[in-house]
């Protein structure tokens, strides 16, 4: 009877346990899939050989991609944040009609929403902030591309010319295979729930109950 008596307390602590892990897991789902792009920031120097009042810098971060949203409709899109200083004494501007990102199976994302919508030139010791967004292609979801890489193009007009500028990332990966689910071992007897969330779906959470002597997963 006292074995009863512990498999039942057991039982009641897994019941009472088991909905607020669940609902950790279902919080802990990130609206961004799990990827990552290095360099963050990366920088590139602003300079025209043939202009020498033209110089500055841009810093480039890959946010992220972020998951569809079915309640607004928007689809997946990887969002960009831009930083342009003016270091010259030539005013520019970014050319919003110019920018793009190339995933590593060379499919082109042209730019969605820019924030501002109409980036104002900058002048000589001036700064701007722009973020992009680049949907992915109607009928295309995050599992169907490559993102073993990024291409960031765009083009800067200045002193009547026009200057391509072109950035890549790459994937950063914490761990030599996906990020390193398993196999764990445990060793015991007991009454419980193992369960998590797959590799790339987010939700639903998996798992199943065991009764009996603890098991590889």
């Amino acid at each position: 009877m006292e074995f009863d008596l512990r498999v039942s307390h057991r039982t009641h602590t897994m019941k009472t346990l088991l909905p607020a892990l669940l609902s950790a897991g279902l919080a802990a789902c990130s609206t961004f899939h799990d990827a990552r792009f290095v360099p963050s920031p990366l920088e590139v120097k602003l300079e025209d050989s043939e202009v020498a009042d033209f110089e500055g810098r841009a810093l480039f971060t890959v946010r992220g991609v972020r998951r569809a949203d079915r309640e607004s409709a928007r689809p997946a899109q990887v969002e960009v944040l831009m930083r342009f200083e003016n270091s010259g004494a030539v005013p520019f501007a970014l050319d919003a009609g110019s920018l793009q990102v190339s995933t590593g199976d060379l499919v082109t994302l042209p730019a969605g929403e820019l924030v501002p919508q109409v980036p104002e030139p900058i002048a000589p010791g001036g700064t701007s902030e722009v973020a992009a967004s680049f949907p992915l292609p109607a009928g295309k979801s995050f599992g169907d591309l490559d993102w073993s890489g990024l291409n960031l193009r765009l083009a800067l007009r200045y002193a009547e010319r026009r200057k391509v500028i072109s950035a890549n990332f790459e994937r950063l990966l914490y761990y030599p295979y996906g990020y390193g689910y398993g196999p764990y071992w445990s060793f015991g007897w007991g009454v419980g729930a193992w369960g998590g969330h797959p590799y790339r779906t987010c939700p639903p959470l998996y798992g199943s109950p065991y009764i009996g002597s603890f098991r590889d997963y």
